[in-house]
């Protein structure tokens, strides 16, 4: 495609409607060079729909234009992902979603060769970032629990080589007990359970709203694919899953609006799925027929 003449602002202005023409277009931008600037001027947008394809665009160059960047751009494009996750997380969702997905595409290109210990560094500086743009601290968990959530599907369906793989999953799989303590706690904040400490303020917020309860449980089901390689681990998540069920019905009897369907349904699957999955059941079966 040919850009001489080729106004980007009017094609931007097409994307915030956006025209089919526009959406047409865009994948012959996002195979030029000139891709990755649009992609970061459209993130600048009041319009949601230019930030939704400007994330988008980021993500395409950075899964197929990465050897494009040198090194040292390549170093650089962390700490811009991480400032624009933080600032998208009061968007709507598809555009956090979106820049999310970016971000997960960038860390498999890069954990653990470049970006060790990468679970907890990400949280945290989400976290960071959003505080410093002066966001508030649910939004950042917004953000948060959303890159939980698709970080392991992103895994999952991306070829990457069989030996980055294995290192990569061997990072996560350390971290672990980090993402599961974090994801339990915000299943947690739901009402008649019991206190626990040092809880995030952000985890503490979301856990009073069922619908990010319900994906909190969502992302500890897609974590659980990892495998839970100590008794230490499983045996608490399983009876924390087993007991915010009982509270669950609790709940749903009385009528409260407290909790859904869609929580009750997603706290049962992350429990069928310890209790039914093979490797971990046979790992666990006394441990199991005794709760």
């Amino acid at each position: 495609m040919a850009l001489e003449n080729f106004d980007l602002q009017a094609f931007a202005q097409a994307l915030s409607i956006p025209t089919q023409e526009a959406l047409e277009a865009l994948p012959q931008i996002q195979k030029q060079p000139i891709g990755w600037k649009f992609a970061f001027d459209l993130l600048k947008s009041s319009n949601f729909n230019c930030r939704f394809y400007g994330a988008h665009t980021l993500q395409v160059k950075i899964a197929r234009d990465w050897d494009s960047l040198n090194e040292e751009r390549q170093q650089a494009l962390r700490p811009e992902l991480i400032r624009l996750v933080a600032e998208q997380c009061d968007a709507p969702l598809n555009v956090l979603n979106k820049v999310n997905q970016a971000l997960a595409t960038y860390a498999l290109r890069t954990v653990p060769s470049e970006w060790s210990n990468f679970l907890p560094s990400v949280i945290e500086s989400i976290q960071q970032s959003a505080q410093d743009a002066g966001k508030d601290s649910m939004r950042a968990g917004y953000a948060i629990v959303d890159f939980l959530e698709l970080f392991p599907e992103e895994l999952n369906r991306t070829a990457i080589g069989s030996a980055q793989q294995a290192k990569l999953v061997q990072d996560v799989k350390e971290s672990l007990p980090f993402v599961l303590e974090l994801l339990t706690s915000i299943v947690r904040g739901l009402p008649g359970s019991p206190e626990i400490a040092n809880v995030p303020v952000f985890a503490k917020q979301l856990g009073q709203d069922y619908v990010w309860r319900t994906r909190a449980w969502k992302a500890i089901l897609q974590w659980l694919q990892f495998g839970i390689s100590r008794d230490t681990l499983f045996v608490p998540i399983l009876e924390m899953g087993l007991h915010q069920l009982q509270i669950l019905a609790v709940h749903q009897l009385s009528d409260d609006n407290v909790t859904d369907d869609d929580e009750v349904d997603a706290a049962l699957a992350v429990v069928e799925d310890m209790v039914g999955n093979v490797n971990m059941a046979a790992k666990y079966a006394q441990t199991v027929g005794t709760l």
